[in-house]
């Protein structure tokens, strides 16, 4: 089942987090006939992560998109959003970061990134919560580099932003001794194979809210309240008057069936045991980068007393192709800085024409991002920095 064990790519993006001894496991559990619909796994899952989190509840998803679309249609459930309304979402950030808002028919607002943390420009965020009438705010910590939260939250407060936090791409990142993921009304993570631990596909939806969570749990399931407290549960048949047999198969808000299974929670169980493990790799990794490439014109730069459990490193070269071409050559997998600016992608541009953003565009046409993964070894760091340095890459385009 290694990635690295059918890519053509001497130093693969991604290596696996499942291991021998969790597929062992996991073949021998099977055989036992278990229950692998949703079930006491699931919860269990979700009462481990919350603590390993640090937050309320932890509602386990089939996706980490899809535990974006739940938060938007939650905040619309609990009438903190309206449809129509506008919600500012990060230009730099992944498809499904922003898709669920139009999805939801609400309208997005598009910010510009800063080119230290990449996420939220502070200066353009605050001009949209001023002028745009926006209600809410999404946030993307780009490749687990945590955005400037003390200046975001301000920004809510005054504004009167719901804020969801995009944490797909930065579990165990911390923000001046907080995890990212509990400074929002909702955070969202994901389990897809390659991030920094894996139920193969799935996500969490994380909440310090019972009534935010209750609406999670209802709408993931397809509209029922199998999932509630036995207090809202008891509440939704009183007010629509139905008996307990009815119950059953009585669904009270438009759901979707985004549940989690019992295969994924075995899994996720057993991922989590090994995560601080995956974490403390990946930020030393995300280190040896900074270290090595001290030199370039151009490297990401966290906000200070921050933690960086970094998904990939970024890099930004004005002759991106070459340099992807070089690494591929050498047998180094990259990819593009994630969606570079959602407002040069084609299905947003269909639907609200082109919007040009400076800095975000940089990223689209310059950015680039090479391997982190808890199995890349410090001589593997240095095979793929020098690769890029001795081209002269990583630096920006010299008239910016």
């Amino acid at each position: 089942m290694s990635y690295s064990n059918v890519s053509k790519y001497r130093i693969p993006l991604v290596r696996d987090t499942i291991g021998q001894d969790d597929l062992a496991a996991l073949a021998q559990w099977l055989l036992g006939n278990p229950q692998l619909t949703k079930g006491p796994l699931c919860a269990a899952f979700e009462e481990s992560f919350s603590s390993w989190q640090g937050c309320l509840r932890a509602n386990y998803v089939n996706s980490g998109s899809s535990a974006n679309l739940l938060a938007i249609n939650a905040l619309l459930a609990s009438n903190r959003l309206s449809p129509g309304d506008r919600i500012i979402a990060p230009a730099v950030s992944w498809t499904t970061t922003v898709a669920p808002i139009t999805q939801m028919n609400c309208v997005p607002v598009l910010c510009d990134c800063d080119l230290e943390t990449l996420g939220v420009d502070i200066d353009h965020l605050e001009y949209l919560a001023r002028q745009s009438g926006a209600k809410a705010l999404i946030i993307c910590h780009v490749l687990g580099i945590p955005c400037r939260m003390d200046e975001v939250i301000s920004l809510c407060e005054r504004y009167g932003l719901s804020l969801i936090e995009d944490c797909c791409e930065a579990l165990g990142s911390e923000y001046r001794g907080i995890k990212v993921g509990n400074f929002s009304s909702l955070a969202s993570f994901s389990f897809y194979y390659g991030h920094h631990m894996s139920t193969v596909e799935g996500g969490m939806l994380c909440t310090d809210s019972i009534e935010l969570s209750n609406a999670v749990r209802s709408l993931r399931s397809h509209g029922w309240n199998r999932d509630l407290d036995n207090e809202a549960k008891q509440a939704l048949r009183e007010k629509y008057i139905i008996d307990p047999f009815a119950d059953r198969y009585t669904f009270y808000c438009a759901g979707y069936n985004f549940r989690g299974n019992e295969i994924g929670a075995f899994l996720g169980l057993r991922q989590l045991k090994k995560l601080p493990e995956f974490i403390e790799a990946r930020k030393r990794i995300w280190g040896s980068y900074c270290a090595l490439m001290s030199e370039a014109q151009w490297q990401p730069r966290p906000v200070s007393d921050c933690v960086v459990s970094g998904f990939a490193f970024p890099m930004l070269s004005a002759n991106r192709t070459a340099l992807a071409a070089r690494l591929e050559n050498m047998g180094v997998e990259t990819r593009p800085l994630i969606c570079g600016s959602i407002g040069r992608q084609p299905w947003f541009i269909g639907k609200y024409g082109q919007v040009p953003l400076p800095n975000a565009d940089i990223v689209h046409r310059d950015g680039l991002y090479v391997p982190i993964n808890p199995h890349l070894s410090e001589h593997e760091v240095h095979y793929i920095t020098e690769c890029c340095m001795a081209a002269g890459e990583g630096s920006l385009r010299e008239a910016l």
